[in-house]
């Protein structure tokens, strides 16, 4: 047996069986007064679980001369699984069971298929004479010796198809079990073995296993426990040896919370089994180049990784990249996530952060500057999709520029947000390795991103972040942008008063360094903010000044945002007509610069002058063109509110069922986006006799 939760790992000291002298658990003698070899090791103790995984091999063995290929990650239990399977159905094999551990993964070296044939057929009796040292010759022999009868095989820890492809017999009554961390899949290709892939036990079993072997009854402290330990039997039982001498599972569960302690914190107290070592296993075995892709992915700082992700990280192109992440997946080493992401289990990403450090410095920090410059220009080109008018950070002129990789606003929201959490850390990596002008570029170009999904946390958080960057690279224009994302947060989250200090300080230092487009930013920034307190006068006199400033810089794009905000205030100051001309204006100007955001909040602009004056009919329709634009370029928000409005109108105009749709989209959209207009959009739909499914 080997260390993959295996009894004998914990009580007792089975080894290889490859000689007859070596046979573990004796020799009976059969019918025939032939010797039947009963070679299985102790089954583990307290085996929990696994009741699928049991059912499958049942009915593999019932299908005749039949290969279960367990594989899995170190740790998971494979070898545990196949001894409780043999021994729960060694009568079914009344010829014998033989055991090898093939020590493919183990301090010692990988056994030779001409040296566990010669123990099998030892143990079967063979006469000396025929046992010669010529593989091809003790194959045929073993599966002569084996014909007629029926026989399980149990070739544990395999490293490689070839170890163990020699020892299947060919009997229709033989059963054959072959684990490893490796699928094997040549094995299910050429030789038509099933894989059978084992996971992590579940929570409740795993909780269970941990309460039976420590001792301590603490359900909380347990699940905490196998969490830490990834599910997986043998971590859960060092761990829980460990816990046995203590007065209960806190110190344990505290010791593995700790990144820094959890390798330690995975080793028997004697000393005789850590994770270190059962891990090393795999990695000492690696080629080269895989050795090192499982060193630098260990840089990725967030939860799972993509391809791309993953060649910028080893410096491959994406196809190689690709086989290398897939035979990594394939040897447990990584773990696919579908979508093809990956990422690695808490303990094998310790070990590979301690592995990385085989790298030189200079090669780790190249290594996560290519990560956070593949990030950036790929948030870039998701910006330049979402808001193609907006002003975007500079790029270095020098990095080559790859095609354009979205298709359309809908593909840049779900790179996005597939790729959020990654983002945010590599953010605060770019700051710890003082990447500086990536930690401000990459906040302020996921700012729209962000403030369309409502993500007002994050992007408060991250935009602080990116203004102390500038500050530290000393770049004032950078710095001016990052306050004005910072108040921008502030508004969304309505600290306004908050909002306006950053904005003013943001124009302030845009009057020092004279830049024109910036000074008019953030005037319009002021004035909006302005509004939102209820100042509506003094924000209209400060929106003028930004538009003049505007026109003057030949902004387009700008000018019909300015207009929105003018019409908005118009209205607020019980000027409808006034409101009505800008928003027309606003309208106009965003579609000859196809500024979809601006077109969609001029639409919803103009519902709100119609629907204010009692036009109802005219109100519908505008709204019902502004949640069109919002849906395109997936303004969540703003297509909610457009919806909020719409049903509202449809049904004052007498037209409940199309009312009751459109509100009940809005309290979806409300819901997740976790925004308190839900309940204004609940409340306007119960109103109607609706409800939201």
């Amino acid at each position: 047996m080997t260390a993959e939760g295996s009894a004998n790992t914990y009580s007792g000291q089975a080894r290889n069986v490859v000689l007859a002298e070596n046979i573990y658990g004796g020799v009976n003698t059969g019918p025939h007064g032939l010797p039947v070899p009963r070679q299985l090791p102790r089954p583990p103790t307290h085996f929990t679980g696994r009741t699928d995984a049991l059912r499958r091999l049942d009915e593999l063995a019932a299908a005749g001369n039949g290969i279960a290929m367990i594989s899995g990650p170190a740790g998971v239990g494979k070898s545990g699984l196949a001894a409780h399977w043999a021994h729960e159905r060694q009568a079914d094999f009344p010829d014998g069971q033989l055991y090898v551990n093939l020590c493919g993964y183990d301090q010692r070296a990988p056994l030779r298929p001409e040296d566990v044939l010669h123990g099998f057929l030892h143990a079967l009796s063979a006469s000396a004479d025929g046992m010669v040292d010529d593989l091809d010759a003790m194959a045929a022999l073993f599966r002569s010796m084996a014909h007629g009868k029926r026989l399980l095989v149990v070739a544990d820890n395999a490293r490689s198809a070839d170890q163990v492809r020699p020892l299947f017999p060919s009997s229709p009554g033989c059963f054959t079990l072959v684990t490893s961390r490796n699928r094997l899949g040549s094995l299910t290709a050429v030789d038509g073995a099933t894989p059978l892939l084992v996971r992590p036990l579940d929570l409740p079993e795993a909780v269970h296993l941990v309460e039976r072997l420590s001792g301590h009854r603490d359900t909380r402290a347990a699940t905490e426990l196998v969490i830490r330990c990834g599910g997986k039997p043998l971590f859960i039982r060092i761990v829980a040896e460990r816990a046995s001498a203590s007065p209960s599972l806190s110190g344990p569960v505290a010791d593995l919370a700790r990144d820094s302690d959890r390798l330690d914190a995975l080793s028997t107290l004697d000393d005789g089994m850590d994770a270190r070592m059962v891990l090393s296993w795999s990695y000492q075995g690696l080629p080269s180049t895989l050795a090192r892709a499982f060193r630098l992915l260990a840089l990725h700082a967030g939860p799972d990784f993509s391809v791309p992700a993953a060649a910028a990280l080893i410096d491959r192109p994406e196809n190689e990249t690709r086989r290398i992440l897939e035979k990594l997946d394939a040897l447990n080493m990584l773990e696919e996530m579908g979508g093809g992401r990956y990422r690695y289990h808490d303990v094998l990403r310790d070990y590979a952060r301690e592995r990385v450090e085989e790298e030189t410095p200079s090669e780790r920090r190249g290594a996560l500057r290519r990560e956070l410059a593949y990030y950036l220009r790929r948030v870039d080109a998701c910006d330049r999709v979402l808001a193609p008018e907006r002003r975007h950070v500079p790029l270095d002129p020098h990095t080559e520029q790859e095609p354009a990789p979205f298709t359309g606003p809908d593909d840049a929201l779900a790179w996005c947000d597939s790729e959020l959490p990654s983002l945010v850390r590599a953010v605060y990596q770019a700051v710890e390795h003082g990447f500086d002008d990536v930690a401000w570029k990459l906040p302020v170009a996921l700012v729209y991103f962000l403030r369309l999904q409502r993500r007002d946390t994050y992007r408060f958080e991250l935009s602080t972040i990116a203004v102390d960057a500038a500050r530290r690279e000393g770049d004032r224009w950078a710095e001016t942008w990052s306050l004005i994302c910072v108040g921008g947060a502030e508004s969304d989250l309505e600290r306004h008063e908050d909002a306006l200090g950053h904005f003013t300080e943001a124009l302030g230092i845009s009057r020092e360094i004279q830049d024109r487009h910036w000074e008019a930013t953030c005037i319009y920034n002021v004035a909006w903010t302005l509004r939102l307190l209820g100042r509506y006068a003094e924000g209209l006199e400060r929106q003028r000044q930004a538009l003049e400033i505007h026109q003057e810089c030949g902004d387009r794009r700008s000018v019909s945002i300015t207009l929105t905000e003018i019409g908005a205030l118009e209205l607020d100051l019980g000027r409808p007509d006034q409101a009505y001309t800008e928003f027309e204006r606003a309208l106009s100007g965003a579609r000859a610069a196809a500024d979809l955001p601006t077109e969609g909040k001029a639409l919803h602009g103009l519902g709100d002058v119609c629907r204010t004056v009692g036009r109802t009919s005219e109100a519908v329709e505008w709204y019902q063109q502004a949640v069109g634009v919002r849906h395109r370029v997936g303004d969540r928000f703003g297509l909610a509110c457009s919806l909020l409005d719409l049903g509202r109108q449809l049904a004052a105009a007498g037209r409940p069922a199309e009312a009751g749709q459109a509100l009940a989209q809005a309290v979806v959209i409300f819901d997740d986006l976790k925004d308190p207009l839900v309940e204004d959009a609940r409340r306007s739909l119960a109103g109607i006799g609706g409800e939201a499914d």
